[in-house]
């Protein structure tokens, strides 16, 4: 009875170590570290240069607020420019996920579905698209 207990502790005490190592190794992981993020690139779409307007307009009809739009649109650009797509995190959900395809931005918000905006147009309803006339 008295090996077994001094083996449990021994062996206890031998497991603590090893899943902390773990979870170091875990947390050095630059994929798992970047969940932690707002914005994050997502490897899906075609890479593409979005322009500022397209952007601001199709988060604004996804439901982000105005400093929203001018905290996480840049990262956002960047991410459709490198990686093709992004995703906006609120706490623990993703809030909402872009994409481009053939010129066509697709956006799917939690609170305000999916819908596509075509690239260069503005969006019907936005502040830009009286503009130039």
């Amino acid at each position: 009875m008295r090996n077994t207990r001094r083996w449990a502790r021994l062996h206890g005490l031998a497991v603590v170590p090893a899943l902390f190592l773990m979870g170091a190794c875990a947390a050095m992981e630059p994929n798992i570290r970047m969940t932690e993020e707002i914005v994050m690139p997502i490897t899906v779409g075609q890479v593409t240069a979005v322009q500022a307007y397209d952007l601001a307009a199709a988060m604004r009809r996804a439901g982000f607020s105005d400093e929203e739009i001018i905290r996480h649109g840049p990262v956002v650009r960047n991410a459709l420019a490198t990686s093709g797509g992004a995703q906006i995190r609120r706490g623990k959900q993703v809030s909402a996920v872009f994409s481009v395809f053939s010129k066509k931005l697709y956006v799917t918000s939690r609170t305000r579905g999916t819908f596509v905006q075509e690239l260069g147009k503005p969006a019907a309803g936005s502040a830009v698209e009286g503009a130039g006339t």
